[in-house]
């Protein structure tokens, strides 16, 4: 049985949702055995799936994107 934890960014606009989703997708590989992620981007929503088949390597995963995001957010301001 896996484990699927679904994490969605709506962000300012689409330029946003761009730069973030290029800025997180460098940590899409690699990835732990059995794990899977997967990114979609609609307009200014950016959509992360995570599957594993242990719920400490979703948590974990989903974690690592939101303080990556989080830290997007704050740096965001300053380069636009």
């Amino acid at each position: 049985m896996n484990i699927t934890i679904e994490v969605v960014f709506e962000c300012l606009g689409e330029r946003e949702a761009a730069s973030l989703e290029a800025a997180l997708s460098p940590d899409n590989h690699p990835l732990p055995k059995g794990q899977q992620l997967s990114c979609e981007r609609d307009g200014s929503v950016l959509s992360f799936k995570i599957s594993s088949p242990t719920a400490s390597g979703c948590i974990s995963s989903a974690l690592s994107l939101l303080t990556d995001a989080k830290l997007f957010a704050e740096v965001w301001p300053l380069a636009s």
